[in-house]
């Protein structure tokens, strides 16, 4: 049942279904995970299915997998599916390869550090128009000439079209202005930075939109595909999808705001172990392996940690809130190369091991999964294949010496990039998943191994990262169970200048006038209204500060930030 700390529901199984259910999905490069959830929490079935191309293939699979143990359809006699969470790794596999987009972007400069094409590539047009720091329009734009650029865009190919002005979440009049013109001229999507992002920064709002942009149709075809498969099992439940931050949104906010959910992966992990492990009190290192690629997280005393500041992706700073994760290219489908008598494990999969893909053997280096069958710690596919790939590499020597040592080779990199991982995090402030700032170092005093491969590494992994290491047996499917158990989440900035007379919550789309009198207090009950109230609202960022304005008059400038915390689901 695992160490001192685990959680699990006690309890027996709601045979057939007597009580409305939690479904919860995971679309991953290699594989799509399911689970059935009663109310109680406990796990009613799962299923594990091969992710296809398109990838919708697999979502019909694993529900097919499902429906074999636990009636699905919404209508079936005792309940039925309370609710789905669906986290893919789609969005961002796509931006990593380079698949996804072109995006054109329109942007304007203004006081400050300015923004260049850099990583935008070719689509990207700076043009005439700026504002201060204050909102106010220093130079109007052209719109002959945002409309000439669209147009421009869209014979290249452009899939939508982001407009950014810098300090625009103070005044939208110039994404606006850029925006009407881009429209005369192009089909597709456009979008206005500071209505997606209230955060001033101009290069991480920029950055943020653009992703948003580049995954925006992709996720919209995956959402009408799973729309269908939902309606082939009647399925008619209300349907999530899981955020970078370990909330969920619904499907509305989920067209409008993509980006939120690119690593959904690792976050939907990270939640099944919170949901096991529980309020353990010591911190807990999570590798959860894959085939293609595995993650490394930390929970510390009962608490995940956020990024301290937004997500990092892609190589561009981000304002996209999530969990304290790290991704490196190792899993149980890793080629591993055999040079000068010592194993290397490279950062491609080619395909899954050789025991389960025979005939690709005879041109293919064996894999971790090939290394673990010959070990005797797996048993995946035709074993002799795997046993016969080390032979050929030294037919002197035993294959299972040689196995061995292909494991050691994946396992001490894991370990040196987990050592890394924890460094970072000691080096810099880290806050807990309620935002709180955790005030001492990182020490994990064990680690969880989830994932396909969690229970034939388990072993040879302790030894590699000196740490106590458990595999749950809910290891395999522990992403599906964290998607399934995830709360929803919201955040909102509001920003005020009373000199200018106004107040904007950009997300909302709210813009009013307010007097002079307009302080702080009265901006945090304004958000906290607008984003509907409620126990688990935070407010994190309270700024108020005086400025000289125009002719003399002073007034004040207020942010104020709020967001629901994220967490998991109370158990019925």
């Amino acid at each position: 049942m695992g160490p001192p700390g685990w959680q699990r529901p006690a309890g027996p199984l709601l045979h057939g279904m007597e009580a409305k259910v939690y479904l919860g999905i995971d679309v991953g490069g290699t594989h799509t995970d399911a689970v059935v959830l009663s109310e109680g929490q406990e796990v009613l079935a799962h299923a594990k299915a091969v992710t296809r191309d398109p990838v919708i293939g697999g979502l019909r699979e694993a529900l097919q997998g499902l429906s074999k143990e636990v009636p699905l359809k919404a209508g079936a006699k005792g309940g039925g599916i309370r609710r789905l969470t669906v986290s893919t790794t789609l969005g961002l596999n796509s931006v990593l390869t380079g698949t996804a987009g072109p995006v054109g972007v329109l942007a304007t400069s203004g006081p400050g550090l300015d923004i260049e094409g850099g990583p935008y590539g070719p689509l990207f047009r700076l043009i005439k128009g700026s504002q201060d720091h204050r909102g106010k329009a220093l130079a109007p734009i052209d719109p002959a000439e945002a409309k000439e650029a669209a147009a421009g865009f869209a014979k290249k190919g452009a899939k939508a079209i982001v407009c950014a002005s810098k300090f625009g979440p103070k005044n939208q009049e110039l994404e606006e202005g850029m925006a009407r013109a881009a429209r005369e001229a192009f089909q597709g999507p456009v979008m206005l930075a500071s209505s997606l992002f209230g955060g001033l920064n101009f290069k991480r709002r920029l950055n943020s939109a653009y992703l948003n942009a580049l995954v925006h149709g992709i996720y919209r075809s995956f959402l009408a595909d799973l729309a269908n498969v939902l309606e082939e099992f009647g399925l008619t439940c209300e349907t999530l999808l899981l955020k970078s931050d370990g909330g969920v949104m619904d499907l509305g906010e989920a067209r409008r705001l993509p980006v939120l959910a690119l690593a959904a992966g690792p976050a939907a992990s990270l939640l099944g172990l919170w949901h096991l492990r529980g309020e353990a009190p010591f911190d807990t290192l999570m590798a959860d392996m894959g085939g293609t690629s595995t993650d490394l997280a930390v929970i510390s005393q009962g608490q995940p940690l956020l990024t301290p500041e937004g997500l990092r992706i892609a190589g561009l700073d981000t304002l996209v809130r999530g969990l304290l994760t790290r991704s490196m290219a190792l899993g149980g489908d890793t080629d591993i190369a055999y040079e000068d008598r010592r194993f290397r494990p490279l950062p491609v999969r080619r395909g899954p091991a050789l025991a389960l893909e025979p005939a690709s053997a005879p041109g293919r280096l064996p894999t971790l999964t090939d290394a673990t069958n010959v070990l005797g710690l797996s048993s995946l596919g035709d074993t002799e294949v795997s046993a016969q790939a080390f032979r050929k590499l030294e037919p002197d020597k035993d294959p299972k010496e040689l196995a061995l040592l292909a494991c050691e080779a994946v396992l001490g990199v894991l370990s040196g990039s987990a050592s890394a991982f924890l460094s970072e995090i000691n080096q810099r402030p880290a806050y807990t998943i309620s935002e709180l700032l955790l005030e001492r170092r990182i020490e994990p005093r064990d680690v969880v191994f989830l994932g396909g491969p969690a229970g034939s590494i388990r072993a040879l992994g302790e030894k590699s990262l000196g740490l106590p290491a458990e595999a749950p047996p809910e290891a395999s499917y522990a992403n599906a169970l964290g998607a399934a158990l995830a709360k929803p989440t919201i955040a909102a900035e509001l920003y005020a200048d009373t000199a200018l007379s106004i107040m904007t919550i950009p997300v909302y789309g709210v813009r009013r006038a307010v007097g002079r009198d307009y302080r702080l207090d009265r901006a945090e009950a304004d958000l906290l209204e607008a984003m509907g109230g409620g126990d688990d609202l935070q407010v994190t960022l309270r700024e108020s500060f005086n400025q000289l304005g125009d002719y003399g008059r002073s007034g004040r400038v207020i942010r104020v930030r709020a967001q629901s915390a994220p967490g998991l689901i109370s158990r019925a």
